[in-house]
């Protein structure tokens, strides 16, 4: 005997075991209506499509909709927790730190690592330097400190060159960040190597949030008349 039709022979047998199986529980479908939904079960009427076949693929198809909006549902939540996740624990680590340089450290540290953020760069200045008319260092970025929201999307050459210096060739796409306080002026800078992973179509609420959180902590630690 083949192969082909041994395999043949254990189809039927299955085949057989189910109907049987079927038979005696004529309640299974009561019982797993879900399974019903996979199921082709075409109405009997000649060569057309009945309407109860129409209805029912209709059904399946919205189903099959309904089913992927909810598993993207759930990805974004978990995206999202794992986020306020990463969130707090930069959070409970710039606590920690007490001194400028220990914040600046840590949060390059963290951003690097739990973040996976391939370039990262502060750029402060002084309360004598924060006169945006007539600091050079600001020329580009007046308007986005005066807008004092995060962007994303990308950058001229000139402001990538400002700022991630030698790696500005490699970034092709960034988020900014404003560092607002107290005699504080400045910006947080990522920098993907990727087009894709800052545009500006994505949302910015964590951005504000983590920049409410440095701007806050570097308020704290920094000496008067920074």
């Amino acid at each position: 005997m083949s192969t082909r039709s041994r395999e043949s022979e254990g189809q039927d047998t299955q085949e057989q075991a189910v109907v049987q199986y079927l038979k005696q529980q004529p309640d299974f479908f009561n019982q797993h209506p879900e399974l019903l939904q996979g199921l082709d079960l075409p109405h009997q009427s000649g060569g057309a499509i009945s309407l109860i076949e129409r209805q029912v693929k209709g059904l399946r198809e919205e189903a099959g909709r309904c089913q992927r909006q909810l598993e993207e549902l759930v990805s974004v939540a978990r995206e999202n927790e794992a986020l306020n996740q990463r969130l707090h624990q930069l959070t409970l680590t710039l606590i920690e730190a007490v001194s400028f340089d220990e914040v600046i450290n840590a949060l390059e540290d963290k951003l690097h690592e739990d973040f996976q953020a391939e370039a990262v760069e502060v750029h402060l200045f002084s309360s004598a330097e924060a006169d945006r008319d007539s600091h050079p260092d600001l020329d580009g970025f007046r308007e986005f400190l005066d807008a004092a929201k995060p962007r994303c999307g990308r950058l001229p050459r000139s402001q990538l060159d400002y700022l991630f210096g030698p790696q500005a060739g490699d970034i092709h796409s960034t988020a900014l960040i404003p560092i607002l306080g107290q005699g504080l002026l400045g910006l947080l800078a990522f920098g993907s190597y990727s087009e894709d992973r800052f545009h500006p179509g994505m949302g910015t609420e964590y951005l504000t949030r983590l920049g409410e959180i440095v701007s806050k902590t570097l308020e704290v630690v920094s000496e008067p008349g920074f």
